[in-house]
């Protein structure tokens, strides 16, 4: 830090070096802000240091504070007035109160290039492109024709030429895993999934009357063995599966695995739907399940809301080689009236214009940066990728997972029990992490040492005899 006045120095007493290779420099100002107000070391109405000020503290441009003080505005840290300065606002919800929400898989916005910046910037081209006429119209299922053709070359790295067939878009997979379960099974039917899986696809099952049915799993994921055993115990027809990055869990099937299942699946005549939101952000991602059954009975679903952003509400599914999609594009028309045209062209646009494959870059930066702090928090036995967007925590046997999550709950910080995910009665006792949930890393840390704190108290919850 550089020299300073000793009334300089008194109004940065808070402040404190930056760290090379930490992430943007504006944003670790921002975040030391953050930082100060949460330690009580700056107060409501307290006068953050003058702009130039700052910027000598710290020895960097002027420019790089005023977007720190901008940040920090955005996170609802601070006010500014003309001719005054700055100020710290209420500290009542940025201090001890704030709710840390690690939940909900998202991804972490990137710091590089503000996330509203580049859909604005999009959505004035769209516009241009296609008029308010037609962004105003209803998803009719042949009107977004070009934004499909954009689909297939974003999924050609992933699954090849099977991108050039019958590919249709949904608003959110899980719209789509719904219509596909409408359209090819019957009320009390059984269909197969991990015994941990995606709640969104449990709540599918229960709504139209399914019954969701857990097959054994190893360190690799589902085994062959046991869906052909679960196959003929409950003559279930399909099976849903998230081989990569598996949520909760984030294990990922390897390909000798991924094809000793398409095999097992192609024998037994059964249907797959294939969840794959995060195939984009592993770069050693083995080859998604549908390349081994050549598409055949496989629905695969690809959503854009984990590797870029999820107010796309967009999800690119491939049908089953040779099978008309007509049941399923009327299941989706029955619980909605499609996607949105603009959103869809914001898709397209990012695609084509190759800024969706930046912010994938962004996005997986970020996720090894919350990865690798989470790495140094939390216990050994914490699974997870370097790049994934969760981690899945199994909790040691002091702790039950209610107590947990409801004490953490009452701290401000909000994690996803092991039961949401569960088709089992009795689920294992864990919760899932979603890094991307805190505004910033600063936030994260915060969470992570709260709950690596909570787990090495004894909370045993013994119950009274009456």
């Amino acid at each position: 830090m550089s020299e300073q006045q000793p009334n300089d120095r008194l109004q940065c007493r808070w402040v404190k070096p930056l760290v090379a290779g930490a992430g943007p420099r504006y944003v670790q100002i921002a975040d030391l802000i953050g930082d100060a107000i949460r330690t009580g070391e700056l107060s409501s109405g307290d006068q953050v240091p003058p702009q130039r000020i700052l910027a000598t503290a710290l020895g960097v441009d002027l420019t790089t504070v005023t977007r720190a003080y901008g940040e920090a505005r955005d996170r609802g840290l601070i006010a500014s007035f003309s001719g005054r300065g700055s100020f710290v606002t209420s500290t009542e919800e940025t201090a001890g109160e704030v709710r840390i929400d690690l939940s909900m898989n998202i991804p972490a916005q990137p710091s590089e290039r503000r996330i509203a910046s580049l859909a604005l910037a999009a959505m004035e081209e769209v516009f241009k492109r296609q008029g308010d006429r037609r962004l105003s119209a209803y998803d009719t299922g042949d009107s977004n024709l070009s934004a499909i053709q954009a689909g297939q070359a974003w999924l050609r790295p992933a699954i090849g030429d099977l991108a050039n067939g019958n590919l249709v878009m949904s608003a959110g997979t899980q719209a789509a895993i719904y219509a596909a379960l409408q359209s090819i099974s019957q009320k009390g039917e059984s269909v197969l999934c991990e015994p941990l899986t995606y709640p969104g696809f449990l709540l599918a099952t229960r709504k139209l009357g399914l019954n969701a049915v857990s097959v054994k799993v190893d360190e690799h994921g589902a085994t062959p063995e046991s869906i052909e055993e679960m196959h003929r115990a409950t003559n279930a027809k399909v099976i849903y599966l998230n081989p990569t990055l598996q949520n909760p869990t984030t294990r990922t099937m390897p390909e000798k695995r991924r094809s000793d299942i398409a095999n097992t699946l192609l024998k037994l005549k059964m249907t797959l739907i294939e969840d794959d939101p995060y195939w984009f952000l592993l770069n050693d991602a083995p080859p998604p399940l549908v390349t081994f059954t050549k598409g055949v009975r496989t629905y695969y679903m690809a959503s854009l809301s984990k590797c870029l952003w999820p107010t796309l509400r967009t999800s690119f599914v491939l049908m089953p080689v040779g099978e008309e999609n007509n049941l399923f594009l009327e299941s989706l028309r029955s619980s909605g009236m499609g996607g949105s045209p603009l959103l869809y062209g914001l898709t397209e646009h990012w695609i084509r214009t190759g800024v969706a494959r930046q912010i994938v870059l962004q996005v997986q930066g970020e996720a090894r940066a919350r990865q690798t702090l989470a790495r140094s928090i939390l216990p050994k036995n914490a699974c997870s990728h370097p790049s994934g967007l969760h981690t899945w925590l199994a909790l040691p046997s002091n702790w039950n997972r209610q107590v947990f999550v409801e004490i953490l709950e009452q701290h401000g910080i909000i994690v996803a029990i092991s039961d949401a995910f569960s088709a089992e009665e009795n689920p294992e006792n864990g919760v899932r992490i979603s890094m991307g949930g805190a505004a910033n890393q600063s936030e994260l840390a915060h969470a992570l040492k709260q709950i690596s704190s909570l787990l090495m108290e004894d909370r045993r919850r013994t119950r009274t005899i009456v």
